[in-house]
């Protein structure tokens, strides 16, 4: 290829003849014969290049190659590409790379064909017949992912060229890349869930040997946590009053007592059931948190210094 590209295959094929030795053609003649000489040379492998250094023309070089290792390379190497042909499999390589190390092969095979035909329409069946048997190549060197678009395309009555087999199997193995992709990605938060729901159970206090909080939180050495359940202190169980029109209205102890100071200074029989009212709600709210506390006891201690303060509410009826 590359004394073609340079314009002296001529030389190498003999239809460049010398001229007459002292001619100006001749001078260049010589000049470009050994040019190629020397490519030849610098081209073949050290142990022959004493069999054609002393050769007088390029012509007389290619001749003594193609003696010596013309046809009988040319077996050798066929065999050798169809030998890699029929074992290549696509491996931990991508389609598009197992497809063009076939294509290469088969490249080369082309290459070392020497097949003269003489009708052109035995040609053309032969090479359809050819790139059939490729296809199936193809297909069969595809790893066990692809069976469904193999078995796709060898049940299918219509014929595919070996790009439109290509281009199938491709589209194939970018849709499971990206099927891969959204697997791992909720595989993966399923698993920073996990974690994170584990680094609670995996804390364990040193003092009363229970699973769920630390000794800086355990309720026996603490227990003014123990009703905050780890949140800030000052929280306060709140009441919701529903009245008329089924609206909820949130009052802490202190407010109720403040509405009692209040509602004293009204009518007396009306602050009388007014203050029968307050002492039935502070009772409910007295009751609530002696339940919560018991509640509170029966559960183990699943406290976190994240935890944030939720006010616990309670819901009570006036009728």
């Amino acid at each position: 290829m590359g004394i073609a590209g340079r314009g002296r295959i001529a030389y190498v094929n003999g239809r460049k003849v010398e001229p007459v030795e002292g001619s100006m053609a001749w001078d260049t003649w010589f000049l470009e014969d050994n040019q190629v000489k020397t490519w030849i040379i610098n081209s073949v492998s050290s142990d022959i290049q004493p069999l054609i250094l002393r050769k007088k023309t390029v012509r007389d070089m290619w001749v003594i190659l193609g003696h010596m290792y013309g046809q009988k390379k040319r077996k050798v190497r066929v065999y050798q590409l169809m030998m890699d042909v029929c074992s290549l499999r696509q491996g931990t390589r991508s389609v598009a790379e197992f497809y063009a190390a076939l294509k290469s092969k088969w490249e080369d095979l082309d290459y070392h064909s020497d097949l003269t035909w003489k009708c052109p329409q035995d040609q053309l069946q032969y090479m359809t017949k050819e790139w059939e048997n490729r296809v199936f190549l193809f297909l069969s060197g595809l790893n066990d992912d692809f069976e469904n678009i193999r078995s796709q395309i060898l049940n299918s009555d219509e014929s595919f060229s070996i790009e439109d087999v290509y281009a199938r199997v491709e589209a194939e193995e970018q849709r499971k890349l990206v099927s891969s992709d959204r697997k791992g990605e909720e595989q993966s938060a399923f698993v920073s869930r996990a974690s994170i729901g584990s680094s609670c159970s995996s804390r364990k206090c040193t003092h009363c040997k229970k699973l769920g909080h630390t000794v800086d939180f355990c309720w026996d050495l603490h227990p003014e946590k123990k009703n905050g359940r780890g949140r800030p202190s000052g929280s306060k169980h709140r009441s919701s009053v529903t009245g008329p029109g089924d609206r909820k209205a949130s009052f802490s102890v202190e407010q109720l007592r403040e509405l009692r100071a209040y509602l004293s200074q009204g009518d007396g029989g009306q602050t009388k059931k007014s203050d029968d009212v307050l002492d039935k709600v502070e009772e409910d709210i007295s009751t609530e948190a002696h339940e919560l506390g018991k509640k509170e006891e029966d559960v183990s201690p699943m406290v976190t210094e994240q935890e944030g303060y939720t006010e616990s509410q309670s819901y009570f009826f006036i009728g």
